[in-house]
């Protein structure tokens, strides 16, 4: 899942085209971004255990992830806040809802109401507080960034989960798979994003 991810900026530099008033990437750019499929697909190849239940539910993730980036790079350049503050605490505000409402079914919140020990408050505390973090530059980054770059960021910054994956299970791809995300990797560093359409005399940052 974490290596297919690593083709969601296919999808959103042409999004980034129509919607969002970018250039198309450059050949470099492109050819890093068929790098990223290519790496995605070899690692798919090397799946250990493929089921087709769950790349129908990547698909989905997929459909939903890259609208969800579109979107929110459209919010973060038209909706202007007095500071990068508003946007953190309206979206997690909103999220705040739907959780509400996970919590009554789950039964949660008769859980909450027993002492938790001081290892679960200290553990849930600076979740909490590493959440609003990146929540905050995760806003930030958006402002400064188009969509498709915001993603391969996103994406390269799963490696330390994927490494300890590999470390804890052996279940999933094998060394060949690793080196597919390795593939990956090299492009997502070597992408530059595409300039404005308005701006034609600016080179990709």
């Amino acid at each position: 899942f974490i290596v297919f991810r690593a083709s969601t900026p296919i999808l959103i530099s042409v999004a980034d085209w129509i919607f969002l008033g970018r250039e198309l990437p450059s050949i470099r750019s492109s050819l890093c971004l068929l790098g990223l499929l290519f790496g995605a697909i070899g690692y798919v190849l090397t799946d250990s255990t493929p089921e087709v239940k769950g790349y129908v539910w990547v698909v989905v993730w997929y459909a939903v992830f890259s609208f969800d980036q579109i979107y929110l790079k459209h919010a973060a350049d038209t909706v202007r806040m007095a500071s990068n503050w508003g946007k953190v605490y309206y979206s997690n505000l909103l999220a705040c809802v739907p959780l509400a409402v996970i919590s009554l079914v789950t039964k949660e919140v008769e859980m909450s109401f027993s002492l938790p020990s001081v290892e679960a408050f200290l553990a849930v505390g600076l979740s909490c507080i590493l959440g609003v973090a990146m929540s905050y530059f995760a806003w930030m980054a958006r402002s400064l960034i188009s969509a498709t770059y915001f993603t391969v960021v996103g994406n390269s910054c799963k490696i330390i989960t994927i490494i300890i994956n590999r470390l804890i299970w052996d279940k999933h791809a094998n060394n060949s798979g690793l080196l597919f995300l390795g593939v990956c990797l090299v492009c997502a560093y070597y992408y530059k994003q595409a300039p404005k359409r308005s701006d034609k005399n600016s080179l990709p940052l």
